[in-house]
This record gives structure tokens, C-alpha cells and sequence, in this order.
């Protein structure tokens, strides 16, 4: 049977239609996406399901009966299991162009065994299709289709949503029609879902509406852990259609993305200035009082319904919880919608002094009730926060004190080839490092030190190599072991065989693991400067001198005055010039950690690094950085800001490079070095 998702989707709820779907030798679809628990439920059922893709312009230029169940779950054939994966024919000439976002747009270049009838590329002769796809993460030749360049949203922060895994599985819902995701330009995503004709509501009725909305979250919820955090929905965000205006549908049933979203323009925008007034009065109910008690009570409760559920401990940092700034966005507007809807009038004047960073400067919620309730009867509690400079110099003697001595003499093993421990591979610069290190002679093996995470720390690499255009062959290289750990526990975390090879062989420790997130306060990145604490620790046991490399900031001198010229590379002893931004503050107490460490014995040196670009090789740059940012937002704006000022970027290649070139080079580290561009411009 050859046929559309939309009746796929609707049989896949009748068991009686199921059974008759597995009696047939194969049930191919075309023209859109299958959710994936309709595509699960259907395959575990016994359905033979298949995917194909055409378009008039190439033709069809993918298999379809490619599967092979005997080889196993993890051969590159395909199994079953991978019926929304497609492989290509070796007439296609393909071109894949990266998305930033780990999707691809499929181009076809013209062959001499594949014309496409239409070419419009600029460059070549070839046709792009705007229909976007992933690799899959584990089998080569395996391709899947999330969606199109003009499905993409594009938020506010410039950050892009693919949305078709969260709308599929939303779709999928029984008493679900349709669901499809808006959110250009916005902060936030929102989802307008049609229901199916026997499960209609009045979206003007507010009660009904909120029954829904307690209805479908669950499901939501769900829908959310397929996206990434900036693609979240929240409750408040979900839209559900008028029965008299349904939305629109292409011949094959699928929602007319475009015309559906122009058609509920007016109902968009409103909810979107509904939740912009959630903090104005009557927003949100206040505390039943104003002391830091009860305030903390009410906190906890909406930062548990803003964090998944998840109850966050008053007295732990919120960030370390779950809490991104979205999230803190959202709780800071409750804070304000409470104070506004309070009937005392010291709340009134409160809601007006809450500044942007206001959850980010006070981070855990013991200490954001007591800001609040500061803020409505500013005698009450007379203590003020520490300045940012004396935070600094607290964290500086906590993690300092009792710093232990390290061993200066002992057997040199770096002439048979370093090995090293690295902290944070995965990132945009820590992929440059690892993959430098990989393809140094000089260095006979690197262990990677990462946290858990849903997949595997193989896969995260892969998926990072690629993304970033670096070989992923030095992956496969006998020097790696990769390692899952984390620094705040006992031994890294690892198992007593690894720990004492570490002990025993590591001749250098590359520190790269670090927050980035410029909207923190210092206090909120002490874990960082904790588990650093707990690398020192860990390196006076070790059995040979070990050296220990940091990957610093030029933020940790942010406060620097220019008149007194440039950025000297030794110890700023004034905690004056690190007051700003926690990121640069953090990094600041760790160049003093390592320098109190220095004089016990270890080597160390903080690199200051500079802005980083992209590779000399490929081109890839962190799309979170604010140079790709402002490209991409240029895109929607249609403009680009006229900024004056020198150009002193290093590319992220030559910077992992510097790195790497100290560890092969014998002889002392130096303290510091300013890791920035020589002649800026």
C-alpha cells in the first residue's frame, strides 16, 4: 500500500485497522512525517513501514525495500526499527549544507546520471530542495526528514526550532487533529492544536480552555524532551483552534503551515501580550504574606511548576537544578505579577524596582525571598548582599585554603608521549582541542572526563565532529578513552581501575569544562569552581609531577582599565578588575586557585582567552556565539547593525593549536598567557 501520513496516523488508533495493516507485505508513506509513536506502535505491531521521498524536480532519488532485520540493531543496513530513515541511490549527486542546528538541506547537483528538471544554486548547477534532514546518529547512509527552511522557527534570541518532532508527536494524540508550533520573533514557542471533531471546545471559554490545557501537558511535557530547552512549550503557550475556522490542509492532509499561522495571526499575538501582562496586576495570586517564610514557600511551589515539576531545593543554586533563562524569565515574571496583584501598596512600588537579572543575581530561593521581601519593606531585613568584588575574594579563601602540596620531582614520562586527562571535549573549542591532541605524534593518549547525558559520550563526539566539520576518524584512534564523571565526586566519579591509571600516567590536565551563560551570577558557577578545587586535590596524589592547563577568559580581567595599558600576563591581585559578569568573576577565582596551587609545587598556566571564530579549515563557529547570532538575526530583521570597533578574533583552530603546542613543548609553563589576536584590526 503506497499512501499519505495523514490516514496512517488515523489508523494507527483502530486496532482492527492495525491488524490489517500487518497483514499487507508492505505500507509505504509519502508527502510528510509519521510521528514517531505512531511509526513505534505500528512497527512493534508487525506493520512493514517504509518511508519514501520524491519531488517533482529530481524525481525519487531513495530507496524503499532496503531493510535487513538479520543483521542486527546496530549494522549500517537498515532494521525495521529504522522505518523513517531513507537511503539514497549512488546516481544522486548530493550536497549536504549544515544548518547550524545539526540538520542538513538537501541540495542535488546535476550529474550525469541525475538531472533535476529545475536548478536554481548560485554557485553550480544543482537544485536546493528546502527540505531539511539528520544523519542518523549511529548508522552511515541513514537519513531522515524533519521538516523544511521555511518550517524553521526563528526565535527572538535567534535560536531555531525544528519543529515537526514535537508537532508529530502532538498530532498523534488520539483527540488530536493537528498541532503546529509558532514562536517567530518571539522569546518563546507556543503550539495551536485542532482537535478532532468529537473532542472540540470553545477556545473562548476560559474554563474550557484551562481543562485543556491540564488535559494535553502531560503529553506536552513529553513533546518537550524532543526538542531542545529554548523549544520548550510552556502550559500557558498552547493555542486550540476555532471549529469554524479549521486549519488548512495540502491535498495529502498535511496543515498548511503558512496560511495557518496568518489565518490565527490576531489570536497569536494576543496570547502572546496575555503573557507579556502576567505581570501586571492580578497576573498571578500573591503570597499569602510578605515574609521571607511564606515567600520562599510560593516560590518553591511556582519554580516547581515552571521546572517540570521538579521540586528545586531552596538552598541549592536554581541553575544547577534545571533553571535556564528562559526559565528565570518566567519566575521572575511571577514574582512581578504577584507583587502587582498584592493589595499592599509597598508590593505595588516593589514590582517596580525588580531589575532583569534579578532571578540571576539572587540564585538559589532562599536568597531570592529574602530580595523580594527586601524589596517590599526594605527595613525588615537590613543585611545587604556582598558586593561582587568581596563575593570574589569569599570564593577565593573557600577554595583555597588548605591547598595541598604537589609533587616537583619524580620519574618524566613525557618523552615516551603525554597523556592527557581533558575536562569539556564536547563543546565548540573542546572538540578543536581533542581533535589536536588526537592527531599530535607527540602525544600517546587522552582520556575525556565527561558528564552523563542521554546518549552516549561516542555519540556526543561524533555528533559534535561532524557538526563542526572535524575529522571524525580520530574518534576511531587507539589513544582515546572516554570517560563518564563528574568532578564533585569522590574520584572523579570513575571506577578504582581508572582512577589509578590517571594517578599513575597523566602528565597533563587540560581544563575546558565551563559554564556559558553570561546572565549568571559568580555564585551560580561555584560547582565549576569547586570541581576545580577537586582537580588540584586530585593531582597531589598523582605518582609523577603532573602540569595542569586552564582554559581562562579575557573576562576574568573585564573590569580592566585601559589607560593603564595592556592586560598584563601574571596574577591581577586586585579582585577589582574580575567585578562584572559572573562568567568572567568564576574564571578570575580559578587563575588565583591555580595560582595559590603554583606556589605549592604544580604547574599551571591559565590561558586568557580572547573572542573565538570560526576554523581556519571549516568555517564552524558556535552558533550561540553573538557574532552568529547577529547574522541570523539579520536574516529576520533585514538588517545588519553598524558597529565601529577593532576585529580581534582568533580562530577557533589556531587557539586549540596554542593549547596543544604547550603541551608538547618540554621545559616550564608559563603562569599566564593572553590567548588573543597579536594585531587586532
Amino acid at each position: 500500500m503506497f499512501i499519505v501520513p495523514s490516514f496512517i496516523e488515523i489508523w494507527a488508533q483502530s486496532q482492527a485497522s492495525v491488524d490489517s495493516l500487518a497483514s499487507l507485505d508492505a505500507v509505504i508513506f509519502a508527502g510528510g512525517p509519521v510521528s514517531d509513536v505512531n511509526g513505534i506502535r505500528l512497527t512493534a505491531a508487525g506493520v512493514k513501514l517504509f518511508a519514501l521521498y520524491g519531488i517533482t524536480e529530481s524525481g525519487v532519488p531513495t530507496g524503499i525495500f532496503d531493510t535487513d532485520d538479520s543483521q542486527g540493531p546496530n549494522a549500517d543496513v537498515k532494521t525495521s526499527a529504522d522505518w523513517a530513515w531513507m537511503t539514497f541511490f549512488d546516481r544522486v549527486n548530493i550536497r549536504w549544507i549544515p544548518q547550524g542546528d545539526g540538520s542538513y538541506e538537501l541540495q542535488f547537483l546535476t550529474c550525469p546520471t541525475h538531472h533535476p528538471s529545475v536548478e536554481n544554486l548560485p554557485d553550480t548547477k544543482g537544485y536546493a530542495t528546502s527540505d531539511l534532514w539528520v544523519p542518523h546518529p549511529k548508522k552511515k547512509g541513514l537519513w531522515r526528514i524533519v521538516g523544511r527552511t521555511d518550517d524553521i522557527i526563528v526565535l527572538g534570541s535567534a535560536e531555531k526550532i525544528v519543529p515537526i518532532p514535537q508537532e508529530g508527536f502532538l498530532s498523534s494524540l488520539p483527540f488530536v487533529n493537528g498541532a503546529v508550533m509558532f514562536g517567530r520573533g518571539k522569546t518563546q514557542a507556543g503550539v495551536l492544536i485542532e482537535l478532532r471533531s468529537d473532542a472540540t471546545i470553545n477556545p473562548k471559554d476560559e474554563k474550557a480552555l484551562a481543562e485543556f490545557r491540564n488535559k494535553i501537558w502531560p503529553y506536552v511535557e513529553e513533546a518537550n524532551t524532543l526538542a531542545p530547552s529554548f523549544a520548550r512549550i510552556f502550559k500557558g503557550m498552547i493555542l486550540v483552534t476555532d471549529p469554524a475556522k479549521p486549519m488548512t490542509r495540502a491535498s495529502k492532509g498535511t496543515p498548511m503551515r503558512k496560511l495557518i499561522l496568518r489565518e490565527y495571526t490576531d489570536e497569536i499575538e494576543n496570547l502572546y501580550e496575555t503573557i507579556e501582562a502576567s505581570t501586571s496586576s492580578n497576573g498571578t495570586d500573591p503570597p499569602s504574606s510578605w515574609d521571607v517564610e511564606t515567600v520562599e514557600e510560593w516560590l518553591v511551589e511556582h519554580a516547581t511548576r515552571i521546572n517540570k515539576g521538579q521540586e528545586p531545593v531552596a538552598t541549592v543554586d536554581i541553575f544547577d537544578q534545571g533553571f535556564d533563562s528562559l526559565s528565570a524569565t518566567f519566575l521572575r515574571n511571577r514574582v512581578i505579577g504577584a507583587l502587582r496583584s498584592s493589595s499592599d501598596t509597598h508590593a505595588h512600588e516593589a514590582a517596580t524596582r525588580i531589575s532583569q537579572d534579578f532571578v540571576f543575581t539572587h540564585p538559589t530561593l532562599q536568597r531570592l525571598a529574602a530580595a523580594v521581601v527586601r524589596l517590599v519593606f526594605p527595613h525588615q531585613i537590613s543585611e545587604e548582599p556582598k558586593s561582587n568584588k568581596n563575593e570574589i575574594l569569599d570564593l577565593i579563601a573557600k577554595y583555597s585554603a588548605n591547598m595541598p602540596l604537589f609533587k616537583v620531582e619524580g620519574r618524566s614520562v613525557v618523552s615516551e608521549g603525554a597523556v592527557i586527562l581533558l575536562t569539556g571535549s564536547n563543546g565548540s573549542f573542546g572538540s578543536h582541542v581533542l581533535a589536536a591532541l588526537l592527531a599530535s605524534s607527540k602525544v600517546k593518549k587522552v582520556f575525556t572526563l565527561d558528564r552523563p547525558g542521554e546518549s552516549s559520550v561516542v555519540d556526543r563526539l561524533q555528533a559534535s565532529f561532524g557538526s563542526r566539520g572535524l575529522p571524525e576518524d580520530l574518534l576511531h584512534s587507539q589513544k582515546l578513552v572516554t570517560l563518564i564523571g563528574t568532578l564533585s565526586q569522590d574520584a572523579l566519579g570513575l571506577t578504582a581501575e581508572y582512577i589509578q591509571e590517571i594517578r599513575s600516567s597523566v602528565t597533563h590536565i587540560i581544563h575546558n569544562a565551563w559554564k556559558v551563560d553570561f546572565n549568571l551570577s559568580v555564585s551560580s558557577f561555584q560547582s565549576h569552581i569547586a570541581g576545580t578545587r577537586a582537580l588540584l586535590d586530585i593531582s597531589a596524589s598523582f605518582t609523577n609531577p603532573v602540569k595542569l592547563l586552564f582554559s581562562s577568559s579575557i573576562a576574568a580581567a573585564q573590569a580592566w582599565n585601559l589607560a593603564d595599558g595592556s592586560v598584563p600576563e601574571e596574577v591581577l591581585p586586585d579582585a577589582a578588575v574580575a567585578v562584572g559578569t559572573g562568567y568572567g568573576s568564576s574564571k578570575y577565582v580559578t587563575e588565583r586557585l591555580l595560582a595559590k596551587a603554583r606556589e605549592n609545587g604544580l604547574e599551571t598556566v591559565s590561558f586568557r582567552i580572547g573572542q573565538l571564530s570560526g576554523s581556519t579549515a571549516t568555517g564552524a563557529w558556535n552558533i550561540t556565539d553573538w557574532v552568529p547570532i547577529i547574522v541570523k538575526s539579520s536574516i529576520t530583521l533585514g538588517y545588519l547593525p553598524d558597529i565601529n570597533g577593532l576585529v580581534d578574533w582568533t580562530p577557533l583552530d589556531i587557539a586549540a593549536r596554542t593549547i596543544v603546542d604547550t603541551v608538547e613543548t618540554p621545559g616550564p609553563l608559563p603562569a599566564f598567557v593572553n590567548l588573543v589576536h597579536p594585531r587586532p584590526s
